[in-house]
This record gives structure tokens, C-alpha cells and sequence, in this order.
């Protein structure tokens, strides 16, 4: 195999979603597959639609993901750009900068190029004129677009001014997309496109192509959005007389309904998975399998990173989109929390249950894991409710509780009194002494076993739905189960 080049280059216009995690994904995987190089890069042409914390919130989802990056901005770039903090993490240094607010006057030379060459030209048209022209298309039926005003215009550089592309009419493009096969647009239905605005800022069109030829980019991964604009890219490709790299335009996400996946099917944006909980691994894992499939009667679906390297190639990347289940990535979700060693799950739920509010402690969360990692079934947040008992005060068992529990209070107050006295003279309070001081408690107590085990669980987590009860009330300790338990015998007493 032949080593590839590929990148990410997000844009701060939003937060990172799921498809432009995919798409990172992808060409990861793809350069990792053939030992070659992947490279993240800033897009930051788009001065008027910039989101203020986007880089950092994608910076964040990056560093979640777990992707080593081969190139990338530097700490001392970030800063320089306006995104830096205190802090800031960087990457190794590309051979051109990552960012491409840092590059303006390379866009600005290879503009004045194809301007000089007469494949672009100078335009000052007005907005006014501008929006009276589309409505005059609008009105004749026409395709929406610059009628060439300014081609035979010799427009002053001193003046206001955006550089297009010009697309004469009635050329044609044959494209061959690494997944879709040839395209043909005879003709291209584009009209001269803006390749530099007026504030001296290059569109998309024009520094992405620079920049993937500056850095001797081999195959760009992007959204099938930009199909469309592929045409104009081999045009300008051709007119600088550069090499295009192979482009791959990766199949949409979409929702059980059909439509592009959005925010009315549920949570789109990377930060919200990292915020309710999954894990990056079941994340990309689910990601893979949505346009991606190992084929041959392959049914493998979850995957360790490695496999995933090995295995994929763009061969294997389908055209048609690719339907996202959020039922199943908690599913899948769900795997990978289960098979994730001790220290480690304790270490990620800690997070999540400080900032739920609760004072948790790391040694008494580490040993409450066996008993409650099969109860976690969809994301890390699953842990809150299992060992919330251990960090807050329960309320204590009083009539109502006791009522609810189908038991008269002074039944319920006699469970507990007989499991204090049961449990008191223990020296040990591992698991296996509790259940052996309260096996009996059924018949000491003179309630049935449901009733018996029920009452002692309410009184000592405050729900009737828990892990193991001999195992949390050995985490929770000798001294604070008898405390509940007393607790609420006197507010059953009160009654």
C-alpha cells in the first residue's frame, strides 16, 4: 500500500457534529491503514459566521476522541490566531501553517496568479445590483447566479472588490469520485464563483485547494454536501495546472425518517455525546458502521481501534446514507462501558457524578464497580442513581415509606431494629459477613423475605431498586448503615 496524506480541517462556523467526526474518522483510519500521515487544520475563512468557543469546543471533542494527529496547529499558533488559552495544547507543526487565517498572503498570491493568467477577474459589482440580478433570473426561470458583469471590466485593485473564478459557459467536467464513480456535469450549471472576498479573505473554494496542495495532500474526505462544488474545484485545479488529490465524498447521515440527521431526531453535536456520557471508542465504533461495512459476509461489528485499521479501506464506503440509530449506539454503548477495566470506568464516571453534585469518593466509587457495571446500560451516567446512597443523606423510612412497602410501621420498625442488632457485633463488614448476620432475618424479624430484604434496602439507599444489598451496604460501612437504620427507626417510632 501506498502511504496517503489526509486531513481535517473544520471550520469555527459551529461545534463539531457527527458527521465531521466521521469524516475525521475516516481519514484517519485511512492513513493509519497505509502508514501514511493525517493532518488537522483550522478553516477560519469565514470571518462572519465564526462561532467564539468553537475551536476550543472541537479541540476538546478532539482530544476526547483519542486521535493522534501527524501535523497540526501549534500551541503558538493558537495564539496567534485568537484561539489560545492558558493551557492550550498544540500539535506537531505542519510545513505550512494549520490555520489558514495565518496564510492570507499565500491565498492572496495564487489569486493575483489566476487573475494575471485571465481565469479570474476583479469584480465590484454592488450588492444592490447583485440581489436585482438574481431576482431577474428568479422572474425568467433562470439558474441563480453572477451574469459575468465584470469580465471585460478593467476593475481598479484600489476599489472594494472580490476576485471570481471564471467559468465559461458550456464547459464541461467528468470528476471520478473514490466512492461514487464517475460524475459528469455537461454543462457545469456554476456560475462565476467568489474565490476572494472583500475583506482580503479567501472562500473555501480557493485556500482549501491551496492549502491540500501546499501540503502535498493525496485524498480529502468530505460530506457529499460538497458535490456540487467539485466541478468548480477540478476547474481551478486545472487552471493553476495542479494535480487534484483524490476526493472521496462520504455518504449523509440520516434519521429512522429518512431526513438529514438534526437536532429534532436528538442530539447531534460531538460535546453532547461527550457531555451525557458515551465513550469515544463506542462513539467511533458506532460511527464506522454508519456508510462504512467490512463486506463478505462480514457481520463484525464492534471493533477495537487496531481491527478497525486493519480492516478499513474506501472501498468499502457505501454512496447510499447511512441511517443513525441512537438506540443502537446506546447498545453498543453499553458493550464498551461493561469491558472496561476497573480503575479505568471509575476514573471516567467520577466526572460525571461531581458534577451531578454529589462529594463522591474515588476509593469507595472503585469498589462499588462490580456491582454496578451490568446495571450500566446505556451511558456513563448510568452510575448516578447506583451509588448516589453512598454521598447523600437518604431520607429515613418513615410511615409512608413503610406504608408504600405494603407494612404497618411498627413492622417495619422491627425489620430494622432486629437487623441493628443482627449487624452491631460484626468486626468484618465485607459482603459475605452481612448477608451471614442477616440470612435470618426473615424469621427473627417474623416478616416474609421480600418484606425483610425491602425495608432494610429502603432504609439504607432509599430505593427499592439497587445494586447488590450486602455488597452497598459494605461500601457504605458499618457505622453509616447502622446510622440510617436508626434513623429511621426513630421516625417510625414518632409515628
Amino acid at each position: 500500500m501506498t502511504p496517503v496524506r489526509t486531513r481535517f480541517a473544520p471550520s469555527p462556523t459551529g461545534y463539531l457534529h457527527l458527521g465531521g467526526l466521521r469524516t475525521m474518522l475516516f481519514g484517519w483510519l485511512l492513513a493509519r491503514h497505509t502508514g501514511g500521515v493525517f493532518c488537522y487544520r483550522i478553516e477560519d475563512t469565514d470571518r462572519t459566521r465564526r462561532v467564539p468557543d468553537a475551536i476550543r469546543s472541537m479541540l476538546d471533542d478532539f482530544e476526547w476522541s483519542h486521535f493522534d494527529v501527524d501535523e497540526g496547529p501549534t500551541a503558538e499558533e493558537l495564539h496567534e490566531a485568537g484561539y489560545g488559552w492558558e493551557g492550550a495544547k498544540g500539535f506537531h507543526p505542519s510545513r505550512v501553517s494549520s490555520i489558514q487565517s495565518l496564510r492570507l498572503p499565500r491565498y492572496k498570491e495564487v489569486a493575483e496568479q489566476l487573475v494575471a493568467s485571465g481565469q479570474a477577474y476583479r469584480c465590484d459589482c454592488s450588492p444592490e445590483r447583485l440581489d436585482a440580478e438574481r431576482q431577474a433570473q428568479q422572474a425568467r426561470g433562470e439558474t441563480a447566479g453572477y451574469d459575468g458583469h465584470c469580465r471585460t471590466r478593467d476593475v481598479s485593485p484600489d476599489v472594494p472588490h472580490v476576485i471570481r473564478f471564471h467559468i465559461p459557459a458550456g464547459t464541461k467536467v467528468v470528476f471520478n469520485d473514490a466512492i461514487r464513480g464517475e460524475v459528469i456535469w455537461d454543462p457545469v450549471i456554476l456560475k462565476d464563483a467568489v474565490i476572494m472576498k472583500t475583506d482580503g479573505y479567501p472562500t473555501y473554494h480557493l485556500c482549501s485547494l491551496v492549502d491540500d496542495h501546499d501540503t502535498e495532500t493525496t485524498h480529502v474526505l468530505r460530506g457529499e454536501e460538497w458535490l456540487p462544488s467539485a466541478p468548480l474545484h477540478m476547474l481551478i485545479y486545472k487552471a493553476l495546472g495542479w494535480t487534484p488529490p483524490v476526493i472521496a465524498h462520504l455518504p449523509v447521515i440520516i434519521g429512522k425518517d429518512g431526513r438529514k440527521l438534526s437536532k429534532r431526531h436528538g442530539a447531534t453535536f460531538v460535546k453532547n455525546f461527550r457531555e451525557d456520557g458515551y465513550l469515544p471508542d463506542a462513539l467511533l465504533n458506532y460511527l464506522l458502521l454508519n456508510g462504512w461495512s467490512a463486506g463478505g459476509g462480514d457481520e463484525q461489528e464492534v471493533m477495537t481501534r487496531e481491527e478497525m485499521i486493519a480492516r478499513f479501506t474506501l472501498e468499502q464506503v457505501h454512496a447510499a446514507p447511512a441511517t443513525f440509530s441512537y438506540e443502537k449506539l446506546a447498545w453498543m454503548n453499553g458493550l464498551y462501558m461493561r469491558s472496561t477495566p476497573d480503575e479505568q470506568l471509575t476514573t471516567l464516571i467520577m466526572p460525571f457524578l461531581l458534577q451531578a453534585g454529589l462529594p463522591a469518593e474515588e476509593s469507595q466509587v472503585r469498589r462499588m464497580i462490580p456491582y454496578i457495571r451490568e446495571r450500566m446500560t446505556n451511558t456513563l451516567k448510568d452510575a448516578i442513581p447506583l451509588v448516589e446512597f453512598l454521598f447523600v443523606e437518604t431520607p429515613a423510612l418513615g410511615p409512608q415509606q413503610a406504608a408504600d412497602l405494603k407494612l404497618a410501621p411498627g413492622d417495619a420498625r422491627r425489620i430494622l431494629e432486629t437487623a441493628v442488632a443482627a449487624i452491631r457485633p460484626l468486626e468484618s463488614f465485607d459482603p459475605a459477613d452481612v448477608e451471614r448476620a442477616l440470612h435470618n432475618l426473615p424469621e427473627t424479624s417474623g416478616a416474609s423475605k421480600k418484606a425483610a430484604f425491602m425495608t432494610v434496602r429502603v432504609a439504607v439507599t432509599g430505593r427499592k431498586v439497587t445494586p447488590p444489598l450486602f455488597e452497598c451496604m459494605s461500601v457504605l460501612g458499618k457505622a453509616r448503615a447502622i446510622n440510617r437504620f436508626d434513623r429511621s427507626v426513630e421516625a417510625l417510632t414518632a409515628s
